[in-house]
């Protein structure tokens, strides 16, 4: 509790709320005997607040062995990343990428949530749809009172908290988990290196808003407290940054994850502000560019990228694709980079392509056929990275012909992110009609092959192995689906099943399922 000063020895006696427990004065005592009560009154306050002190230290010790007994039986189990070391250039990413020991200190268990941002405007409650005002981040349940016995076992509880569904906002939760089992992201937040980073620009007010809410919401979320939480506060600032997520539709879960990974790269980003774009290269600056190999041209492009975009966000999620184009006359190329946090590949079909005047109906026979085969991830990579042949009226207009040519293109990851995002394309759009197919798609929770679909220089410069840590997975039809999430708890070396506010565990072959839509890779750093 805060210090208490005694009040002057004149007047009527001023007790703070929280010693209003002891009894009050009923009458005016003279100032001689009023200010010897109100010594009484400092005293008890004094003698409560080391009592409360005693308890803090008591409980903090009993957490702080918790922990250890939970690291200990971590290191004794394998290692499922691979490495105790995480990727990335960014300094503060050091460390174990799941390690709770990393991601948890006594800040986290006992802290109360950051004050409000300073030069930041805003109320930490938000209003309701009814008008009743709720704190930003409103706890489902009560606190869960452990013994010191079951406290030992605690440490299941840290990242492990549901999420209350709006109706039909499962969409946001699902993600949402699977960016609370990134290890690196949450410890960013979870040590305050955020603020610093915070932008500050009345232009950009809603995605530091976004910023602010998320922070609040992911020291909740590890605080291992609470069996499930309200996400209202970051609800309200979602909406008020992006109209698409202000209503209570069912929206993609990828699309929600390209925005709120795209919003915390703005309100984030440590190049502020910017400097103005790159100008456009000359036809002679181009082609002494396609003369260079293929790391210099994606070294070149990547540096001309994070000039002006460099945050968390760019440390682990985002990497870089080469689209080439190739002249069929004259094999004259044309090379362009650009970056991602999502990795979308297609999903292979399996059976027969119906004619051009199919219906409706045979489409969605040919879907069901279709999801009988089960098709490898390694086909949706290739599917991603074949060459494609530009012809007819999708000829390329080559500037060396300076004619319309027949040509090829062909895209490659040039550079690897530590943490990989593959997106499933599962809904599709057909004529006039929008489906989803229900394949089956298969991939391994350990060793994800990268190196078909890179550039040769990357092979040979970075770790194209990577191991799975999150699904995102989407059950049911287009109008009436329902998203949960799959996320790996490396402080306790297991699985978990979120399906709102429900968490439960699950084992590691059950994890891959026909509903699988957003997978979640970490790169696998070698030994040494």
């Amino acid at each position: 509790p805060p210090a208490y000063a005694p009040p002057p020895p004149t007047g009527p006696v001023q007790v703070p709320p929280q010693y209003a427990q002891y009894p009050q004065p009923m009458m005016q005592f003279p100032p001689q005997r009023q200010h010897q009560y109100q010594q009484q009154h400092v005293q008890m306050a004094r003698m409560q607040q080391q009592q409360l002190q005693m308890q803090y230290q008591a409980q903090l010790q009993m957490q702080q062995q918790a922990q250890a007994q939970a690291q200990a039986a971590y290191g004794q189990g394998r290692n499922f990343y691979g490495h105790p070391v995480a990727a990335g250039s960014d300094p503060s990413l050091n460390g174990r990428m799941h390690a709770g020991g990393n991601l948890r200190n006594s800040i986290t268990y006992n802290q109360a949530p950051d004050p409000f941002i300073e030069g930041h405007s805003g109320s930490r409650a938000s209003p309701s749809i009814d008008g009743t005002s709720y704190p930003s981040t409103a706890l489902e349940k009560k606190p869960r009172k452990k013994s010191a016995a079951a406290a030992a076992l605690d440490s299941a509880a840290y990242g492990a908290t549901g999420l209350k569904n709006f109706g039909n906002t499962c969409f946001m939760n699902c993600v949402i988990q699977c960016l609370i089992g990134t290890g690196p992201f949450c410890r960013y937040f979870l040590q305050g290196n955020w603020k610093k980073d915070l932008v500050r620009d009345s232009k950009k007010k809603s995605y530091s808003e976004v910023a602010v809410e998320f922070a609040r919401l992911v020291d909740n979320m590890w605080r291992g407290q609470y069996g499930s939480l309200s996400p209202i506060g970051f609800r309200s600032a979602v909406g008020n940054c992006s109209a698409q997520f202000k209503g209570n539709d069912q929206e993609d879960a990828q699309e929600f994850a390209s925005f709120l990974l795209d919003a915390l790269h703005e309100s984030l980003n440590r190049v502020h502000p910017r400097p103005p774009p790159d100008r456009d290269l000359t036809p002679e600056e181009e082609y002494q560019f396609e003369q260079l190999p293929d790391f210099q041209q994606a070294n070149i492009q990547w540096e001309r990228y994070i000039r002006r975009n460099w945050s968390i966000m760019t440390s682990i999620f985002q990497g870089q694709i080469q689209s080439r184009l190739t002249c069929l006359s004259c094999n004259s190329t044309s090379t362009t980079y650009y970056t991602f946090t999502e990795l979308s590949v297609p999903i292979p079909s399996t059976g027969s392509k119906p004619a051009g005047g199919a219906t409706a109906l045979l489409r969605k026979s040919a879907a069901r056929n279709g999801a009988a085969t089960p098709v490898s991830i390694y086909q949706c990579l290739n599917a991603f990275a074949e060459i494609e042949t530009l012809d007819g009226e999708n000829k390329w207009n080559c500037p060396r012909c300076r004619t319309k040519r027949k040509a090829t293109k062909r895209l490659l990851v040039s550079r690897l992110p530590m943490v990989l995002v593959v997106h499933l394309k599962r809904f599709s759009t057909i004529g006039h009609f929008r489906e989803k197919l229900e394949t089956n798609v298969v991939f391994p929770t350990q060793q994800l092959q990268m190196d078909p679909y890179v550039i040769n220089d990357v092979r040979s410069q970075s770790p194209t192995r990577y191991n799975l840590y999150a699904v995102a997975n989407h059950y049911g039809s287009l109008s009436a689906g329902h998203y949960t999430a799959s996320v790996f708890n490396g402080l306790r070396g297991q699985w978990n099943y979120f399906d709102d506010t429900r968490v439960s565990p699950i084992a590691e072959d059950k994890v891959a399922t026909p509903a699988a839509y957003l997978l979640f890779f970490v790169q696998n750093q070698p030994q040494g």
